[in-house]
C-alpha cells in the first residue's frame, strides 16, 4: 500500500484530492504549477531583498535565481539582459518561456516533447519547478535555424548548443523575461529511442492556445525510475514525482507498455 505524499495528510483527504486532479482539465493543472512556481520565486525574491536590502525588485530575483542556477550562469545572464536592455517580468509565465521553443521545433520539423518534472506535475501531484524539460531530436542541419529562431528570446549558448548536439548530449537555456530554466535533452539520453515520439500526447495548456506535446505518462514513469535510480535511489522529489503520476493515473496507465519501457531501462525491480 502507497504512502500518503505527506505524513501530515491523512488517506481520506489524499483520495479526495486525486479525485480532485483527474477532474481538472489540463489547462487548470498547468495553472496551478505556474502559480506555485511564481508564488516561490516571489518568497525568493524577498528573501533575498531582506538580506541585501539595496538590491532592487530585478536584482532580488536574479540573486535567488544565482542560488538556484550557480554563479557562471546567472552572470552570463545579466550580461545577456544588459545588453538587449530586457525588462524581466514580474511573474514567472511558463506558457511564454516554453512557447518561443516549442513553435520553432514546429516550423523546423524537429521532434519534441515536454518532458521531466513539469510534465511529472500535469500528469501527477502539482509542485512548484523552476526547470522546463524538453526532449528534442536536433540534429546538426538544424542549429543555425534554431539558433536564429530562439535568440530573441533566451539566453542561447551558441557554441555549447553547437557541441551538445554533436555529442548527443543535455543543454540549457534560459528564458529572458521570466527566468526560466529550459533544459533540452536528446532522446539518446532517455535510452527509449526515436519510437518515444510514436507515443507522445498532445494537450491544450493554456485556453485558446496551441497544443503542445508531452511525454506519456507511461514515458514520464519509466523516465523517473530511471533518474531515482542513477540518484541510488535517495532522490526524495523524485520518488514524490513518480508516487504522484502512479496515484493519479491508477487504472487508466497502460500496464504492458509500462512493463515493456520498464524492462528496456532496467527498472523493472523498482516499477515492482
Amino acid at each position: 500500500m502507497m504512502k500518503t505524499q505527506s505524513p501530515d495528510t491523512s488517506l481520506d483527504a489524499e483520495l479526495v484530492l486525486i479525485r480532485m486532479i483527474r477532474k481538472a482539465p489540463m489547462t487548470r493543472r498547468f495553472a496551478f504549477v505556474q502559480s506555485w512556481t511564481a508564488s516561490m520565486l516571489e518568497a525568493g525574491s524577498q528573501y533575498m531583498q531582506q538580506l541585501h536590502p539595496q538590491a532592487s525588485d530585478e536584482d532580488a530575483r536574479l540573486l535567488f535565481i544565482e542560488r538556484q542556477y550557480g554563479k557562471e550562469l546567472t552572470d552570463k545572464l545579466r550580461q545577456t539582459l544588459h545588453m538587449y536592455a530586457v525588462h524581466i517580468a514580474d511573474t514567472s509565465d511558463y506558457w511564454e518561456a516554453i512557447c518561443p521553443l516549442v513553435k520553432t521545433c514546429e516550423d523546423l520539423d524537429i521532434p519534441y516533447a515536454l518532458s521531466g518534472s513539469l510534465a511529472s506535475s500535469l500528469y501527477g501531484m502539482e509542485r512548484a519547478t523552476l526547470q522546463i524539460d524538453v526532449v528534442a531530436d536536433l540534429r546538426q542541419k538544424h542549429l543555425l535555424s534554431f539558433c536564429d529562431h530562439l535568440s530573441p528570446f533566451y539566453l542561447l549558448p551558441r557554441e555549447e548548443i553547437g557541441a551538445a548536439i554533436q555529442q548527443q548530449t543535455s543543454f540549457a537555456l534560459v528564458h529572458l523575461e521570466s527566468l526560466l530554466k529550459v533544459v533540452v535533452t536528446p532522446p539518446r539520453i532517455m535510452a527509449l529511442g526515436q519510437p518515444m515520439f510514436h507515443r507522445v500526447r498532445e494537450a491544450v495548456l493554456v485556453e485558446r492556445e496551441q497544443s503542445i506535446r508531452l511525454l506519456a505518462p507511461e514515458q514520464v514513469i519509466v523516465l523517473l525510475l530511471g533518474a531515482f535510480k542513477r540518484s541510488d535511489e535517495g532522490a526524495d522529489d523524485l520518488w514524490y514525482d513518480l508516487l504522484g503520476v502512479l496515484k493519479v493515473q491508477g487504472t487508466d496507465l497502460d500496464m504492458p507498455s509500462l512493463a515493456q519501457q520498464a524492462a528496456a531501462l532496467d527498472v523493472t525491480e523498482l516499477l515492482e
